[in-house]
């Protein structure tokens, strides 16, 4: 339970319906605990004459003689109609305490998963680039939304049993060490409990066999998840390489491991069921043979018996407690790998900003890997506010690392990126993000309106600056005849559009962000030779006055360049003052 400790403070929202919920379960506990083993020692004698007389015993604990006694002071008629009422008012109070406490824990649990999704997933927002590089998309997606919900389920279940059950435990404990205390079967009642601590025994055992099993589960599970995530992403390929029955043999392979661990689980957590209930029976047997050693009525021998199965009950719930505590235990872990990532690009203790922004970019001494591979090595480069540099030179040169270095995306190794005289590390990110605009080579939209994609260069923007930006792209026309004009909802990842409309609608985001620095990852790879020419003059007028840098595959796209970049192997190899 030290583990979830920690987790306790996402209940403080919901602390009264958290405290509503332990009343209603302590209600079900004492019903359940005393009321029940009261209703053999004490009604039934009452109700049945031929067993009365030897029912009560010469002694009698505290609790059998106050319900005696309030039984046998009522009027003659109506001694028959309490005792027959009790068993139905036990029963009754059991089950509005058991539902009561059972509703309001389920609420707390949901409330619970809410706040863990909400801290895990606010904690994907902030971290670098690099940690969606090492995790796969779809494992991502499996941690929070399964992993989450184990733990929810867990802390629901947890919850309930932990208040109903100690609390039955502890009243038929009560119960029993005041029958003990009447000296009547002293030597069974004290066997009853000894015997009880027995069963935790094995359970330890089987919890921690369950904990290992669980965690191959939940790391299968999230494999499958990003398997299935991946090939949802490209369904092209898939069908392009006749990947289908490759695919197919890995999903099965995933879920056979799935099932084989699933099945695992199973075995152990349902062991805990028999185990306990085969020491209860033994338990019970020998406390059988002394209460006929000692001559006991049988009204006495139920009441302790009874009492006695009431014990067992809740140590075997207990038992498949700590089993979902182990299961949950490796959810948590998984979800911790994200909450409690470390942020490699911290933000500054205390963040610098510029008097007068001054749209200059300088890389002084820049080296850059990614992991054991190097990929910028002594990169010195400053691109002057206004002037537009194009980077060029085979894949794998260094493009796009130098490109994400400058919004601060990645950390540099050696040296230091500066943008307006301060070093990027010391910018506070969003407000150096906010100075920055970015369209990438792959236009990624988000599922809303084409109007509302748009308007994430600059949330608040009137409908004239859409459609002006709109314009400046060349995306207003095909816009307009678009189902619904700026109010068409685009599909995910805008796959009801083709790719240079795609790219148009991101090209229309960087202009309504209106950004003094503008990042070009080869913006127009994606158009037509057509819709090339007629963006490029919007290019042109889209860098006036900006500090560029773009990634040009195409001679076309660095005709708007004032300076040409030559980059291989993650060196500055050639540098021209202009396009030929």
């Amino acid at each position: 339970m030290k583990r979830f400790w920690p987790y306790l403070k996402y209940f403080k929202p919901v602390r009264w319906h958290f405290l509503g919920s332990v009343i209603a379960g302590l209600c079900y506990a004492v019903a359940t605990g005393a009321g029940l083993p009261l209703a053999a020692r004490v009604v039934f004698p009452l109700i049945f004459e031929d067993d009365q007389a030897g029912g009560g015993g010469d002694e009698s604990s505290v609790f059998v003689g106050f319900l005696r006694a309030w039984l046998e002071g009522l009027p003659e008629g109506w001694v028959l109609v309490a005792a027959c009422a009790w068993l139905p008012l036990m029963f009754l109070i059991r089950a509005l305490g058991g539902f009561i406490n059972t509703y309001l824990i389920s609420y707390c649990g949901f409330r619970f998963l809410e706040q863990i999704r909400d801290e895990v997933f606010s904690k994907l927002q902030s971290l670098p680039v690099a940690f969606f590089h090492k995790h796969q998309s779809g494992d991502l997606l499996a941690r929070l939304v399964g992993d989450a919900e184990v733990v929810r389920g867990t802390v629901s279940k947890v919850s309930v049993d932990l208040i109903k059950q100690p609390a039955t435990l502890v009243a038929a404990l009560i119960f029993l060490l005041s029958e003990a205390m009447s000296n009547e079967g002293t030597s069974l009642v004290l066997f009853a409990i000894i015997s009880i601590p027995v069963c935790v025994l094995p359970l330890r055992a089987i919890a921690k066999k369950l904990g290992r099993k669980a965690k191959r589960l939940q790391a299968n599970a999230g494999d499958l998840s990003g398997q299935i995530s991946e090939s949802i992403q490209a369904p092209m390929e898939i069908r392009a390489y006749n990947m289908e029955a490759e695919v197919l043999g890995r999903f099965r392979e995933r879920v056979r491991g799935i099932v084989r661990y699933s099945m695992k689980v199973v075995k152990y957590r349902q062991m805990i069921s028999p185990v306990v209930e085969f020491v209860s029976v033994v338990g019970l047997t020998v406390a059988i043979y002394l209460g006929a050693e000692q001559g006991m009525k049988l009204s006495s021998f139920m009441a302790i018996a009874m009492a006695l199965y009431l014990c067992y009950e809740p140590v075997k719930k207990l038992g498949a407690i700590q089993g979902h505590l182990k299961q949950a235990e490796v959810s948590l872990d998984r979800l911790e790998e994200i909450s409690l990532a470390v942020d490699e690009l911290s933000e500054p203790a205390s963040p610098k900003r510029p008097d007068r922004f001054v749209s200059r970019v300088c890389l002084e001494g820049v080296d850059f890997s990614y992991g054991e591979d190097r990929i910028l090595e002594g990169i010195d480069l400053t691109v002057e506010p206004g002037e537009c540099v194009a980077l060029i030179g085979p894949s794998g040169g260094g493009k796009t690392s130098l490109f994400n270095l400058i919004p601060r995306f990645y950390d540099t190794t050696a040296g230091q990126v500066s943008v307006s005289g301060i070093d990027v590390r010391d910018w506070k990110k969003s407000e150096l993000r906010a100075r920055v605009a970015l369209v990438a080579q792959t236009a990624i939209l988000f599922k809303g309106t084409i109007r509302e994609n748009i308007l994430l260069g600059r949330p608040g923007a009137s409908e004239a600056e859409v459609e002006a930006a709109a314009r400046r792209a060349n995306a207003h026309d095909f816009i307009l005849e678009q189902e619904r004009g700026y109010d068409t909802e685009v599909s995910e990842r805008g796959a009801s559009l083709s790719g240079g409309q795609r790219q148009r609608i991101a090209i229309a985001r960087a202009f309504l962000k209106n950004a003094p620095i503008l990042l070009l990852d080869e913006a127009t790879s994606a158009l037509d030779q057509g819709s090339e020419a007629m963006i490029q003059e919007s290019l042109r007028e889209l860098i006036k006055d900006r500090t560029t840098i773009l990634i040009a595959h195409r001679l076309s796209t660095t005709k708007i360049a004032s300076r040409v970049i030559e980059l291989d192997q993650g060196r500055i190899i050639a540098e021209r003052a202009e396009a030929e």
